[in-house]
């Protein structure tokens, strides 16, 4: 049984209750046989802190009350996983007004709007194009295979955890964590290849948020960027 904060890893599957197709996984091979296979996202196992509500409502809430090695199958309904479907969210638009977004509807396509929500493509004709902007499981049931296959426990290992999860596997090792219990206070270095990357100062903000938030609450964050001559040579 676990509680708000744990951290733990899962594996998981989840398909559509009616027709049993794959909408989900964690499992490289399954995404492929499934045709859902995204070549940018890391497949393996998911880091979860219970609490932070980034999973849907039904999944989160079942995980509580798994344990260690424990695997179960787990049936959500709509209202706890991506809701019932709005009819209120099928909305007519001009194909002009698409098409001088350099958008070309075809239906069935997925793409983003102006205000940045999604909207799925069901018809173009007549000059009209009809958008749904319901979540493409909205009005599902999801059955999730799930599997709890790992939990930590020490401080250090949380934080790497989080520093994985914002910045990858290929940066998280570059980085370099030091835990002081008598200053209560955490100092992590960050390496040097990630100096130049894009919104590094939001993702830093965002680490030390996670950690006070979900670790080390009465700790004080120290994240550090270190200058040499070295750090600007060209090798």
């Amino acid at each position: 049984m676990f509680k708000n904060n744990d951290f733990i890893y899962i594996e998981y599957t989840a398909r559509i209750k009616d027709t049993g197709e794959i909408v989900d996984t964690t499992n490289e091979e399954e995404a492929k046989k499934a045709n859902i296979y995204d070549e940018t996202r890391t497949y393996g196992p998911r880091l979860v802190i219970l609490g932070e509500n980034r999973l849907i409502k039904g999944l989160e809430e079942a995980l509580y009350n798994f344990n260690l090695n424990e695997e179960k199958t787990i049936e959500i309904p709509p209202e706890k996983a991506y809701g019932e479907r709005d009819n209120s969210k099928i909305k007519i638009v001009p194909l002009g007004e698409l098409r001088r977004q350099g958008i070309t509807p075809v239906p069935n396509n997925v793409l983003r709007l102006s205000d940045g929500s999604l909207a799925v493509i069901r018809s173009v004709s007549g000059g009209r194009v009809v958008l749904d902007l319901n979540h493409p499981l909205a009005g599902r049931t999801l059955v999730y295979n799930v599997k709890v296959v790992k939990v930590l426990d020490n401080a250090k290992d949380k934080v790497m955890a989080l520093i994985e999860r914002r910045f990858s596997s290929k940066y998280a090792s570059g980085f370099n964590v030091e835990l002081d219990d008598g200053k209560k206070s955490v100092r992590i270095t960050i390496p040097k290849d990630l100096y130049l990357v894009e919104d590094l100062q939001i993702n830093v903000y965002s680490l030390a948020y996670e950690i006070v938030n979900y670790v080390l609450a009465d700790y004080t964050v120290e994240i550090l960027q270190q200058y040499t001559k070295s750090t600007f040579s060209s090798s």
